[in-house]
């Protein structure tokens, strides 16, 4: 079976139906650290939060007049990448289909008014008749 999210599988994120929003916070020059909240069933002993850290990437700048610390720079871990772009878009179709069935019930209800009023209109065609 594949998975809509391989990566945040690979870092141990057993449901990611429950997710509702994260961040990402640069901790040290060479640290990243990514923090995933979620909604729990009532009575769940699993965390609300879990925290994942990310080393970053040192690579050389370009050009040899930089030494020592000023010649390095670091960049975002790969996976660290992949895993925000999924839950981007794991968190976008979330909110496409909170936005779909938001206009779902909202149809529902006009159509239930329209369909009540319909039922009032020809009670009273009836009554005329009588």
């Amino acid at each position: 079976m594949k998975t809509k999210t391989p990566n945040l599988t690979e870092m141990g994120v057993m449901n990611p139906d429950q997710i509702t929003d994260y961040s990402v916070v640069h901790t040290a020059d060479d640290m990243d650290v990514l923090k995933i909240n979620y909604r729990r069933p009532k009575n769940s002993f699993l965390p609300k939060r879990r925290r994942y850290e990310f080393k970053r990437m040192s690579k050389p700048m370009p050009g040899n007049e930089l030494h020592g610390e000023q010649a390095i720079r670091y960049e975002i871990s790969p996976i660290l990448a992949r895993a925000t772009a999924e839950l981007d878009s794991l968190l976008a179709d979330k909110k496409r289909m909170e936005s779909t069935k938001e206009s779902l019930q909202k149809e529902l209800a006009e159509l239930n008014t329209e369909f009540n009023e319909r039922v009032a209109h020809l009670s009273k065609m009836i009554d005329a008749l009588d």
